[in-house]
């Protein structure tokens, strides 16, 4: 979370005033005096006063907290009422985090899980964190409209790329998230809506094909097909046939069928990470709900530097070499291209977060399997397998490799002791 900032935050009566009503509601609905006397305890029974500033995201309420010393802790409050799992989950995973790698997150210095509790609320009290984050940096989005300035990108994507290889450097033997053992120590447990953990690449293919459910019903999308460029009943075909078709494949989808397994943000968003403002250097990544261990085949670029797979757009937005008629898309595969140089420059024992983004395949399957997960996106994902089985089938023919077996050539992972702007188009076509 921020430090102090004129940008990330505002005073308690703007907040309430002009602020989300979710979050306002969520705000008032805690008691700040117990939130403050926790802390309190947790800092040597130092004096605690919440300040009278205030910010907000998606899913959380940040209150900056001091002390008698002068010291400030975060308190970082969860606006919906959820599953005790999901906060328990992200407080062993930044817990970790913190004991196995280098990588500037927040440390956690008390929680509590759920509401059943003196503060009413499921919280977090966490360390502050110097810098802004980059999303509110130098005048914010109402001045760049939640793209990073052209100036900085090129720094910044280098500092993002080195964060990027230490998050998947932490890898663990099992498909799954991480959870506290009754031993004190870390253990994977299961992946929400999936189950496991899992052993296996395919095996984890296999139960997310069994329990996916996309966004939207067959009526809805329908609906969203009236003025598409292709039948609504076609685009329900394709949709409803995706889930069987990856199951179907699931032994061959990855390289790496057995572990360890790279831990995934899922929320790489720049608006989850802080920067100095003056060089835009990472100072720290927030917000973990959702991280899990996957498949290296679903590890995609963070989402500012995510791009369309020519596989599942249109094609008429693509000259006959494939490439895209758009600039700023034109401007985006560039700006990947130089991403994973940076990448490569910041890999130390192996190469695989490069290999991965340097895929087709691969980034196709990442973001047919995000668009289908999370975002419920309509697009051509019969294109998708399409890809898959031939770049696939090519790639056996050149390297002699068996489906399920890692190439020679990408490297082997060091295991660790075990212990997304959200695009605001839901669909393809409009």
């Amino acid at each position: 979370m921020p430090a102090d900032s004129a940008s990330s935050w505002t005073t308690v009566d703007d907040f309430l005033q002009s602020g989300d009503s979710r979050a306002a509601r969520c705000f008032r609905r805690t008691q700040w005096d117990q939130v403050c006397l926790t802390a309190s305890n947790a800092n040597r029974h130092l004096e605690c006063v919440a300040l009278d500033q205030v910010t907000s995201g998606l899913n959380n309420v940040v209150r900056l907290l001091e002390f008698s010393d002068r010291s400030r802790w975060g308190a970082r409050v969860r606006i919906k009422i959820a599953d005790d799992a999901e906060l328990e989950t992200e407080v062993a995973t930044m817990q970790y985090i913190k004991e196995h790698s280098d990588l500037p997150i927040p440390r956690v210095f008390a929680y509590a899980l759920d509401e059943n509790n003196p503060a009413a609320v499921a919280y977090m009290l966490i360390e502050v964190l110097p810098g802004i984050v980059a999303m509110d940096a130098l005048g914010g989005y109402e001045l760049h409209r939640g793209v990073i300035p052209t100036q900085y990108r090129r720094q910044f994507y280098r500092s993002v790329a080195t964060c990027h290889v230490q998050i998947t450097s932490i890898r663990l033997p099992k498909f799954g998230t991480i959870v506290r053992n009754r031993e004190g120590g870390y253990e994977l447990g299961p992946l929400p809506g999936i189950g496991g953990p899992f052993n296996t690449a395919a095996a984890f293919f296999e139960a997310w094909a069994d329990n996916v459910k996309f966004k939207w019903d067959n009526e809805t999308i329908g609906r969203m097909m009236q003025r598409g460029p292709i039948p609504a009943e076609w685009m329900i075909s394709i949709i409803n046939k995706f889930p069987s078709q990856i199951k179907a494949m699931a032994s061959r989808l990855s390289a790496s069928n057995n572990g360890p397994f790279p831990l995934c943000y899922d929320d790489f968003l720049h608006s989850n990470i802080m920067v100095d403002e003056n060089s835009f250097d990472v100072t720290g990544i927030i917000d973990w709900e959702g991280a899990c261990t996957v498949p290296w085949e679903v590890i995609a670029f963070p989402e500012f530097l995510q791009a369309m797979p020519v596989s599942f757009d249109l094609p008429q937005k693509y000259d006959r070499d494939r490439q895209p008629l758009d600039e700023g898309v034109r401007q985006t595969w560039r700006e990947r291209q130089e991403y994973i140089e940076m990448v490569k420059s910041a890999e130390l024992e192996d190469h695989l977060l490069s290999t991965c983004l340097s895929s087709n395949k691969n980034q196709a399957l990442a973001y047919a399997y995000g668009a289908f997960t999370s975002i419920g996106k309509l697009g051509f994902y019969d294109r998708v397998i399409e890809q898959i089985e031939r770049e696939s089938w090519n790639l056996q023919n050149r390297t002699g490799c068996r489906p399920g077996h890692r190439p020679n050539y990408i490297g082997k992972g060091i295991p660790l002791v075990e212990g997304r702007g959200v695009e605001s188009r839901k669909w393809l076509f409009h």
